[in-house]
């Protein structure tokens, strides 16, 4: 049996978006660069938490079991367990510098959300003193990938302050998978 005639040119496309195809001088896209590790957050002093706004009246995070660092499919992932962290902002400096124009991606992951009573969650990631990515879902909701992000309007240099904050009332897991820079 022979194929159509576009049966081929067809499958040639397929195999160059599959394989990812050159920019125009000849080079492949630079992969992501990772701009945080899994290991490296820390508690962020309440005069810098940039999501203070969402604190509740009653804070109840244990470190010891709240929040860690977790095996997500064969890669680290920082995990908020909000059953016994209802609020938390973490930082840690910029691995790499990020140019201005440049796409800074966030890669998030919940669990099925539940609560007692409907409530609303909330994750962000703030960088000098302004936050750049906010994530809100309503609660009950099925488990969800999140994958989304900004265009940086100015250079952040490696060093620079990064907030990952998550706030939720119930049983509920969220892993931040990793936050990545490429160009925009």
């Amino acid at each position: 049996m022979h194929a159509p005639p576009l049966a081929l040119p067809r499958l040639l496309v397929l195999a160059v978006a599959a394989c990812g195809a050159p920019e125009e001088d000849g080079e492949p896209d630079p992969e992501p660069r990772a701009l945080v590790v899994a290991s490296a957050w820390v508690l962020a002093p309440p005069a810098r938490d940039l999501f203070v706004a969402a604190k509740p009246s009653a804070i109840e995070c244990a470190p010891e079991d709240g929040y860690d660092v977790t095996d997500f499919g064969g890669s680290p992932a920082f995990e908020v367990h909000t059953d016994r962290c209802n609020y938390l902002t973490v930082e840690q400096p910029l691995l790499d510098d990020v140019a201005a124009g440049e796409l800074v991606k966030v890669r998030m992951w919940h669990f099925e959300l539940r609560a007692p009573e409907p409530a609303v969650g909330h994750a962000g990631v703030g960088i000098e003193g302004e936050v750049h990515w906010a994530y809100e879902v309503e609660i009950p909701a099925d488990a969800a990938l999140v994958a989304s992000g900004w265009i940086t309007d100015r250079e952040l240099a490696a060093g620079t302050l990064i907030q990952f904050h998550v706030d939720n009332h119930g049983v509920n897991s969220w892993n931040l998978l990793e936050i990545t820079a490429e160009p925009g």
